[in-house]
């Protein structure tokens, strides 16, 4: 399931962040490699996202998004 959220951190040199949804129980990690763009892909805080995700730890979250794009 697709879900509507916005970017909460983004750690450019080390490509990865957390998004925020209502529609999703806590916070979700994300990786460069799941963003959907062209080219160098990082999101910007406060950007807002649609996103898919996993349950997983991964670095005290408990889910990992698996497909992002910028809305």
């Amino acid at each position: 399931m697709e879900h509507l959220g916005k970017v909460v951190r983004w750690e450019v040199e080390e490509g990865w962040g957390v998004l925020e949804s209502a529609a999703v129980d806590g916070p979700v990690w994300a990786h460069f490699s799941m963003i959907e763009a062209e080219g160098f892909r990082f999101l910007t805080v406060g950007d807002n996202v649609r996103f898919t995700a996993e349950r997983a730890e991964q670095d005290s979250c408990r889910w990992r998004a698996i497909r992002v794009r910028a809305v």
